[in-house]
């Protein structure tokens, strides 16, 4: 018997992706990220929103790392090891890491809500 607050369809399942994306950016680094590529590549039968979140979260995943990565080595080739070097790569990394990390609180409430992602729908 269905409560007067009960869903009257079945979840979409698109929460799951997005929690793994923030599990990635926030406890467990590799372990997350892994789970996202294992849902990307195995992603037969699933609903179209998991599936767009799910896309999205490992591409948001993979661009955070390049990003990151790139800015912090472009640094190093301008500095090198130097104050400004460190000072740089800490606000760098800190800045985008929190840019990601709304983002999937963002994409959160989406899944949440039956929505899909804030992404490029080319890419989905």
């Amino acid at each position: 018997m269905q409560y007067s607050g009960g869903r009257e369809k079945a979840a979409s399942g698109a929460v799951v992706p997005v929690v793994w994306y923030l599990l990635n950016l926030l406890l467990i680094p590799v372990i997350g990220f892994a789970v996202l590529a294992w849902f990307y590549l195995c992603r037969s039968g699933e609903n179209p929103l998991r599936r767009a979140h799910t896309r999205a979260s490992f591409f948001m995943s993979i661009i955070g790392a390049f990003l990151i990565g790139s800015g912090v080595a472009l640094a190093w080739l301008a500095f090198g090891n130097t104050g400004h070097f460190w000072t740089f790569a800490l606000v760098w990394a800190i800045v985008l890491h929190t840019g990601f990390v709304l983002w999937g609180v963002v994409s959160l409430a989406f899944a949440m809500s039956d929505k899909p992602p804030l992404f490029p729908a080319g890419l989905l």
